[in-house]
């Protein structure tokens, strides 16, 4: 997926809202649900057989809403107060991410942001393999890097964070049925955080 094809696929998809992962879920309510990394709601990992819990069912998800070998996109935005070059990378852990686009927060949203503030979007495109990215969803658990897999061909957006994932899809009747088949990891409480 090129900068332009993620581009355009989220403005038709996803028009009322940046890439901003913890956004999605107040945009798109109808289409969200939420699960949680561990039993009983537990936040963070503390064990080896913890950080497993939370791979596991990371993996298993991901590998049910997009499929082994799909094409996904992995998008992640830095904060910042200067504009940089349009085409500069972004060396991770994680391998190499092109910036594809930068937000003016505050031209966009003056009453939340101060002059100067902007939001960078990152990207790369790969393969799911099931496993194969372990290192940044155990990273996004214990809260070192956010970031987000979207999938253009199964229309979903998957937002790990510490302490579950976040899940947009393009309905509310498949958002329903996949509460259905994850209810024993969805919060107990009403709003489903």
């Amino acid at each position: 997926m090129t900068e332009s094809e993620f581009i355009d696929y989220w403005n038709k998809e996803y028009p009322e809202s940046f890439p901003i992962n913890h956004e999605l879920k107040w945009v798109y309510p109808d289409r969200w649900f939420r699960i949680h990394n561990l039993p009983e709601s537990k936040r963070y990992a503390e064990s080896a057989d913890e950080y497993k819990i939370i791979l596991d069912r990371q993996n298993q998800l991901i590998n049910d809403l997009i499929g082994e070998e799909s094409e996904v996109a992995i998008s992640f935005g830095l904060y910042t107060n200067d504009i940089t070059n349009d085409n500069c990378k972004e060396l991770t852990d994680f391998g190499e991410f092109l910036k594809v686009f930068t937000i003016d927060l505050h031209k966009e949203r003056p009453e939340e942001h101060e002059h100067e503030m902007y939001f960078d979007i990152y990207l790369k495109t790969e393969n799911w393999k099931n496993g194969n990215r372990d290192e940044i969803l155990k990273a996004i658990a214990d809260d070192e890097i956010r970031a987000m897999f979207v999938s253009p061909s199964k229309k979903c957006v998957i937002a790990p964070y510490d302490g579950g994932v976040d899940v947009i899809v393009d309905s509310t009747e498949k958002r329903d049925k996949l509460k259905d088949k994850y209810k024993d990891w969805l919060s107990e409480l009403e709003d489903g955080m």
